[in-house]
């Protein structure tokens, strides 16, 4: 019904300045065709997304009493343009309707409407306020990826005030791989709790250019000619593409996506194949338990019989620091079983290592035993009493003289890192989390060499992981044998 209003009700400034209805686009018409209460959306550029889904809005808040819709932008200039869209609205409605719309309130950015007793809000991502307070009926989320602070957090507390018939869109172009939007996209577009929606930058008629009389694009790159087989790209928006190459450069992709996984840029020098984690994501399976509130993931229950190694990352359990991490492998195989990312305090964090170890058959439990690491180790070995940790040594004899866990040093480090890479390249079948994965696409290479995630990221999962089958690697069964004297 709503959309259906749009093009009789609305009015927009054209690309060239011209107020004219607002006619739906080719993205627009797709949105609606497909659109639930809930929607996650990667675009383009510019492909009109923010524009329809203010006037849906909008709508709503002059027909249906009783009505809240917010819209939260990324910054303040661009929550101002979206309330200049509002208002252009408002102001251009046809004289008979406008005059069934009393206008109670109107300031920088919220109008209130007396005649339906409903509220019109834009704000900012940055704002301590926004949306507290509300019960919100339409939210939309508006460059997710570029909100600053913690958009976790923040998106949280809004998603609070939505109760469960309201609407919900979350939007945004991609910034990086690893980023929130991206977790959100990998993890909440493929559930049955949110609708996908992937807008290509030829989705939109106006990325074209024309061609000069006599001109050809002969030959086609073998990537444009896939691209005319698979989308029937015109001449007009090839050249159009190859424009968007060379003034974007390798930016290109970001900013005018072409795919719902190469939209989303590594930046730095990665360690990791992107293509070969771009191709594990597409694949992987789902969680078959999901424990502590999401914290612990398992995709493969204990199996009697058989042997399990538990990679450990310890963090100091900050609330907005690193994650303490644990990966659980079968010791015959690598199969990636279950693993634990959580901000806890470095007691709960044992305790629930060696919790998870008990579970999965007394694993072999490796944690790095640098800086917080050794606090962890304490307690399981004298809190609560776990055997089985693991003890660095080149042969067994050594096992029992050794310290207790993964020194991690300029030797060591590496062999981590490259039995991650060894996975990656030769078994990425073994590797069953998308979190993993994630801070694997975000593990580069930094100006002084050394290897971590990008500033802001995390890779706790990946050293987790890397001790788990270093460990393996070394001979797990040694160990096991060994530490059980």
């Amino acid at each position: 019904m709503l959309d259906a209003m749009v093009p009789v009700f609305l009015f927009i400034r054209d690309r060239s300045g011209r107020l004219t209805r607002l006619m739906p686009n080719a993205a627009q018409r797709s949105y609606t065709r497909r659109r639930t209460k809930r929607n996650i959306i990667l675009k383009a550029r510019q492909v009109g997304m923010t524009t329809y889904i203010a006037a849906r809005f909008f709508l709503r808040t002059i027909s249906t009493p009783g009505t809240v819709a917010l819209q939260v932008a990324h910054s303040l200039e661009s929550a101002e343009q979206i309330f200049r869209i509002v208002q252009r609205f408002f102001r251009n409605l046809d004289p008979d309707v406008a005059r069934h719309v009393k206008l109670a309130r109107a300031n920088v950015r919220e109008l209130s409407f007396a005649s339906t007793d409903s509220r019109y809000l834009v704000d900012t991502a940055g704002s301590k306020n926004a949306g507290r307070g509300l019960t919100i009926h339409c939210l939309h989320a508006s460059e997710v990826a570029q909100w600053p602070g913690d958009p976790a957090e923040t998106l949280a507390g809004l998603l609070a005030a939505v109760p469960p018939d309201g609407c919900v869109d979350l939007e945004s172009t991609p910034r990086g791989a690893g980023g929130f939007f991206h977790r959100l996209w990998m993890e909440t577009a493929s559930s049955s709790h949110y609708t996908p929606h992937f807008f290509p930058w030829w989705i939109e008629p106006d990325y074209k250019l024309s061609l000069t009389p006599g001109e050809s694009l002969e030959p086609l790159s073998q990537e444009e000619q896939g691209l005319v087989e698979r989308h029937q790209l015109s001449p007009e928006q090839i050249k159009y593409r190859r424009f968007l190459r060379s003034t974007f450069g390798t930016l290109a992709p970001q900013e005018y996506a072409e795919t719902e996984v190469d939209c989303f840029l590594a930046a730095g020098r990665p360690v990791f194949d992107i293509s070969r984690i771009d191709a594990r994501l597409k694949q992987l399976p789902k969680p078959v338990e999901h424990r502590s509130n999401g914290a612990e993931l398992v995709w493969l229950v204990p199996q009697r019989n058989r042997s399990y190694i538990i990679g450990a990352d310890v963090a100091e359990g900050s609330e907005r620091g690193d994650y303490s991490a644990a990966v659980v492998v079968d010791a015959a195989t690598g199969l990636q079983c279950a693993e634990l990312l959580a901000r806890w305090p470095l007691g709960t964090f044992a305790e629930a290592l060696a919790r998870l170890g008990r579970r999965y058959n007394d694993a072999l439990i490796a944690v790095e035993r640098n800086n917080q690491g050794h606090a962890v180790l304490y307690a399981l070995q004298h809190q609560f009493r776990y055997s089985r940790i693991y003890r660095h040594g080149e042969d067994a004899a050594q096992l029992l003289k050794a310290k207790a866990g993964w020194p991690m040093n300029i030797q060591t480090k590496p062999q981590v890192v490259g039995a991650v890479r060894r996975a990656l390249e030769e078994t990425p079948e073994i590797i069953a989390s998308t979190r993993l994965l994630e801070q694997c696409r975000n593990f580069v290479y930094h100006d002084n060499d050394e290897m971590g995630a990008l500033p802001g990221m995390h890779d706790d999962l990946v050293i987790a992981m890397g001790i788990a089958l270093a460990v393996r690697s070394r001979g797990a069964g040694i160990q096991l044998s060994a530490l059980s004297l």
